[in-house]
Protein backbone atom coordinates (compact mmCIF):
# COMPACT_ATOMS: atom_id res chain seq x y z
CA UNK A 1 0.00 0.00 0.00
CA UNK A 2 3.02 2.21 0.11
CA UNK A 3 2.59 3.49 -3.41
CA UNK A 4 3.09 7.15 -4.16
CA UNK A 5 5.51 10.06 -3.88
CA UNK A 6 4.36 13.51 -2.83
CA UNK A 7 3.81 15.98 -5.60
CA UNK A 8 2.49 19.51 -5.53
CA UNK A 9 -0.05 20.87 -7.97
CA UNK A 10 0.31 24.41 -6.65
CA UNK A 11 1.74 26.17 -3.61
CA UNK A 12 0.35 29.16 -1.80
CA UNK A 13 1.33 31.25 1.22
CA UNK A 14 -1.59 32.98 2.92
CA UNK A 15 -0.88 36.42 4.45
CA UNK A 16 -3.13 38.62 6.55
CA UNK A 17 -2.29 41.75 4.56
CA UNK A 18 0.48 44.26 3.93
CA UNK A 19 0.56 45.52 7.51
CA UNK A 20 1.07 42.05 8.97
CA UNK A 21 2.88 40.60 6.00
CA UNK A 22 4.99 38.27 8.16
CA UNK A 23 2.01 36.63 9.88
CA UNK A 24 1.03 33.28 8.38
CA UNK A 25 -2.69 32.54 8.45
CA UNK A 26 -3.30 29.04 9.93
CA UNK A 27 -4.12 26.70 7.07
CA UNK A 28 -7.00 24.27 7.02
CA UNK A 29 -6.10 20.81 5.76
CA UNK A 30 -8.39 17.97 4.75
CA UNK A 31 -6.62 14.61 5.12
CA UNK A 32 -7.93 11.41 3.57
CA UNK A 33 -7.00 9.14 6.50
CA UNK A 34 -5.42 9.30 9.93
CA UNK A 35 -2.06 8.44 8.35
CA UNK A 36 -2.05 11.35 5.91
CA UNK A 37 -3.33 13.53 8.76
CA UNK A 38 -0.26 12.48 10.78
CA UNK A 39 1.98 13.75 7.98
CA UNK A 40 0.10 17.06 7.90
CA UNK A 41 0.31 17.41 11.70
CA UNK A 42 4.06 16.71 11.66
CA UNK A 43 4.41 19.35 8.95
CA UNK A 44 2.92 21.93 11.29
CA UNK A 45 -0.78 22.00 10.38
CA UNK A 46 -3.12 22.42 13.33
CA UNK A 47 -6.54 22.67 11.66
CA UNK A 48 -7.00 19.20 10.15
CA UNK A 49 -10.18 17.44 9.08
CA UNK A 50 -9.77 13.66 8.62
CA UNK A 51 -12.17 11.98 6.19
CA UNK A 52 -11.96 8.25 7.07
CA UNK A 53 -13.05 7.58 10.68
CA UNK A 54 -10.23 6.83 13.11
CA UNK A 55 -11.82 3.63 14.39
CA UNK A 56 -11.61 1.86 11.00
CA UNK A 57 -9.14 -1.01 10.86
CA UNK A 58 -8.35 -0.35 7.19
CA UNK A 59 -9.22 3.31 6.47
CA UNK A 60 -8.52 3.30 2.69
CA UNK A 61 -11.65 1.15 2.20
CA UNK A 62 -13.91 3.83 3.63
CA UNK A 63 -16.84 4.95 1.46
CA UNK A 64 -17.15 8.73 1.54
CA UNK A 65 -20.44 10.50 2.13
CA UNK A 66 -21.71 13.86 0.79
CA UNK A 67 -20.93 15.41 4.18
CA UNK A 68 -17.30 14.35 3.79
CA UNK A 69 -17.07 16.04 0.42
CA UNK A 70 -18.52 19.22 1.87
CA UNK A 71 -15.55 19.45 4.25
CA UNK A 72 -13.20 19.93 1.32
CA UNK A 73 -14.88 23.18 0.29
CA UNK A 74 -13.53 25.12 3.27
CA UNK A 75 -9.95 23.87 3.08
CA UNK A 76 -6.81 25.33 1.58
CA UNK A 77 -5.11 21.93 1.19
CA UNK A 78 -6.09 18.33 0.51
CA UNK A 79 -3.61 15.59 1.47
CA UNK A 80 -4.11 12.01 0.30
CA UNK A 81 -1.96 9.00 -0.59
CA UNK A 82 -3.54 7.89 -3.85
CA UNK A 83 -4.42 4.33 -2.85
CA UNK A 84 -7.57 5.13 -0.90
CA UNK A 85 -10.66 3.69 -2.53
CA UNK A 86 -12.20 7.16 -2.44
CA UNK A 87 -9.08 9.14 -3.46
CA UNK A 88 -10.13 9.79 -7.06
CA UNK A 89 -13.56 11.07 -6.13
CA UNK A 90 -12.12 13.18 -3.34
CA UNK A 91 -9.55 14.73 -5.67
CA UNK A 92 -12.17 15.41 -8.35
CA UNK A 93 -14.40 17.14 -5.83
CA UNK A 94 -11.43 19.12 -4.64
CA UNK A 95 -10.89 20.60 -8.08
CA UNK A 96 -11.97 24.06 -7.00
CA UNK A 97 -10.24 27.40 -7.13
CA UNK A 98 -7.73 28.10 -4.39
CA UNK A 99 -7.20 24.48 -3.28
CA UNK A 100 -3.85 22.73 -3.32
CA UNK A 101 -3.73 18.93 -3.62
CA UNK A 102 -0.76 16.98 -2.25
CA UNK A 103 -0.15 13.25 -2.55
CA UNK A 104 2.13 11.69 0.07
CA UNK A 105 4.23 8.54 0.07
CA UNK A 106 3.04 6.80 3.23
CA UNK A 107 5.94 5.09 4.97
CA UNK A 108 6.82 5.24 8.66
CA UNK A 109 10.56 4.85 8.21
CA UNK A 110 11.73 8.05 9.95
CA UNK A 111 13.81 9.44 7.08
CA UNK A 112 10.97 8.96 4.60
CA UNK A 113 8.30 10.25 6.95
CA UNK A 114 10.34 13.38 7.67
CA UNK A 115 11.02 13.98 3.98
CA UNK A 116 7.34 13.83 3.12
CA UNK A 117 6.34 15.99 6.09
CA UNK A 118 9.01 18.53 5.11
CA UNK A 119 7.52 18.82 1.62
CA UNK A 120 4.13 19.50 3.16
CA UNK A 121 5.64 22.09 5.49
CA UNK A 122 7.09 23.93 2.49
CA UNK A 123 3.66 23.81 0.89
CA UNK A 124 1.87 24.97 4.04
CA UNK A 125 4.41 27.65 4.95
CA UNK A 126 5.02 26.00 8.35
CA UNK A 127 8.72 25.11 8.23
CA UNK A 128 9.60 26.39 11.75
CA UNK A 129 6.91 24.16 13.28
CA UNK A 130 8.11 21.20 11.21
CA UNK A 131 11.74 21.70 12.25
CA UNK A 132 10.80 21.77 15.92
CA UNK A 133 8.77 18.59 15.48
CA UNK A 134 11.55 16.84 13.51
CA UNK A 135 14.07 17.36 16.32
CA UNK A 136 11.74 15.74 18.84
CA UNK A 137 10.89 12.94 16.41
CA UNK A 138 14.58 12.13 15.89
CA UNK A 139 15.02 11.68 19.64
CA UNK A 140 11.92 9.50 19.96
CA UNK A 141 12.74 7.20 17.04
CA UNK A 142 16.38 6.76 18.07
CA UNK A 143 15.21 5.74 21.54
CA UNK A 144 12.70 3.26 20.11
CA UNK A 145 15.24 1.71 17.78
CA UNK A 146 17.70 1.16 20.62
CA UNK A 147 15.07 -0.31 22.95
CA UNK A 148 13.78 -2.76 20.34
CA UNK A 149 17.27 -3.76 19.22
CA UNK A 150 18.33 -4.55 22.79
CA UNK A 151 15.15 -6.56 23.39
CA UNK A 152 15.82 -8.95 20.47
CA UNK A 153 19.40 -10.28 20.32
CA UNK A 154 18.28 -12.71 17.60
CA UNK A 155 17.41 -10.41 14.69
CA UNK A 156 15.92 -12.99 12.29
CA UNK A 157 12.31 -12.10 11.52
CA UNK A 158 9.58 -12.88 9.04
CA UNK A 159 7.68 -9.68 8.30
CA UNK A 160 4.47 -8.64 6.61
CA UNK A 161 5.38 -7.26 3.18
CA UNK A 162 4.08 -3.80 4.13
CA UNK A 163 6.40 -3.73 7.16
CA UNK A 164 9.58 -5.14 5.64
CA UNK A 165 11.44 -1.84 5.32
CA UNK A 166 10.26 -0.74 8.78
CA UNK A 167 11.67 -3.97 10.26
CA UNK A 168 14.95 -3.40 8.41
CA UNK A 169 15.16 0.15 9.77
CA UNK A 170 14.85 -1.30 13.27
CA UNK A 171 17.86 -3.50 12.56
CA UNK A 172 16.13 -6.82 11.98
CA UNK A 173 17.32 -9.38 9.43
CA UNK A 174 14.19 -10.06 7.36
CA UNK A 175 14.54 -13.71 6.33
CA UNK A 176 11.09 -13.90 4.74
CA UNK A 177 7.94 -11.92 4.00
CA UNK A 178 4.23 -12.66 3.68
CA UNK A 179 0.95 -10.94 2.87
CA UNK A 180 -1.19 -9.29 2.08
CA UNK A 181 -3.40 -12.36 2.09
CA UNK A 182 -2.89 -15.75 3.70
CA UNK A 183 0.36 -17.55 2.76
CA UNK A 184 0.14 -20.76 0.75
CA UNK A 185 1.35 -24.09 2.21
CA UNK A 186 4.52 -23.83 0.10
CA UNK A 187 5.25 -20.34 1.47
CA UNK A 188 4.58 -21.55 5.02
CA UNK A 189 7.12 -24.34 4.55
CA UNK A 190 9.78 -21.93 3.30
CA UNK A 191 9.16 -19.49 6.15
CA UNK A 192 9.36 -22.29 8.72
CA UNK A 193 12.72 -23.37 7.27
CA UNK A 194 14.03 -19.82 7.83
CA UNK A 195 13.61 -20.35 11.61
CA UNK A 196 12.66 -16.75 12.48
CA UNK A 197 12.88 -15.49 16.05
CA UNK A 198 9.88 -13.21 15.55
CA UNK A 199 6.87 -12.75 13.26
CA UNK A 200 5.94 -9.12 12.47
CA UNK A 201 2.35 -8.74 11.31
CA UNK A 202 0.29 -5.76 10.14
CA UNK A 203 -2.79 -4.84 12.20
CA UNK A 204 -4.50 -3.34 9.15
CA UNK A 205 -3.97 -6.40 6.88
CA UNK A 206 -3.24 -9.29 9.29
CA UNK A 207 -2.21 -12.64 7.84
CA UNK A 208 0.52 -13.99 10.13
CA UNK A 209 -1.34 -16.36 12.45
CA UNK A 210 -0.68 -19.45 10.32
CA UNK A 211 3.02 -18.57 10.22
CA UNK A 212 3.12 -18.38 14.01
CA UNK A 213 1.55 -21.84 14.12
CA UNK A 214 4.05 -23.18 11.57
CA UNK A 215 7.18 -21.67 13.13
CA UNK A 216 6.40 -21.43 16.84
CA UNK A 217 7.87 -17.92 16.80
CA UNK A 218 6.27 -15.13 18.84
CA UNK A 219 4.08 -12.58 17.09
CA UNK A 220 4.14 -8.79 17.21
CA UNK A 221 1.37 -6.84 15.46
CA UNK A 222 2.17 -3.27 14.42
CA UNK A 223 0.09 -0.35 13.19
CA UNK A 224 0.71 2.17 10.42
CA UNK A 225 -2.46 4.26 10.66
CA UNK A 226 -3.16 6.09 13.93
CA UNK A 227 -6.48 5.18 15.53
CA UNK A 228 -5.98 1.94 17.48
CA UNK A 229 -5.90 2.31 21.26
CA UNK A 230 -6.38 6.06 21.12
CA UNK A 231 -3.38 6.79 18.88
CA UNK A 232 -3.62 10.07 16.97
CA UNK A 233 -0.09 11.18 15.99
CA UNK A 234 2.91 9.48 14.45
CA UNK A 235 4.56 9.69 17.86
CA UNK A 236 1.64 7.67 19.27
CA UNK A 237 2.13 5.07 16.53
CA UNK A 238 5.81 4.62 17.37
CA UNK A 239 5.07 4.42 21.10
CA UNK A 240 2.37 1.77 20.62
CA UNK A 241 4.59 -0.26 18.29
CA UNK A 242 7.48 -0.07 20.75
CA UNK A 243 5.22 -1.33 23.53
CA UNK A 244 4.11 -4.23 21.30
CA UNK A 245 7.72 -5.21 20.57
CA UNK A 246 8.72 -5.11 24.23
CA UNK A 247 5.67 -7.15 25.25
CA UNK A 248 6.61 -9.78 22.66
CA UNK A 249 10.18 -9.84 23.96
CA UNK A 250 8.96 -10.39 27.51
CA UNK A 251 6.79 -13.30 26.37
CA UNK A 252 9.87 -14.99 24.88
CA UNK A 253 11.81 -14.73 28.15
CA UNK A 254 9.06 -16.37 30.24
Amino acid sequence: MIKRALHTIMAMALMTGPIAAQTIVPVRVVASTSWTAAFARAAGATDIVTIAPLELKHPPEYEIKPSDLAAVAGAQFLVHSGYERFAKRLAETAGIDGLTIAQVYTDNIPATFKSEAHKLAVLFGTLPAYESWAARFDTLTASMKMAVSEAFPDKRVVAHAYLKTYAQWLGFDVVGTFGPGEPSPAVLLELAKAKPALIIDNYHNPSGSSIVAATGAPLVTLINFPGKDGTRTIEDVFALNQAAFLAAARSVKK
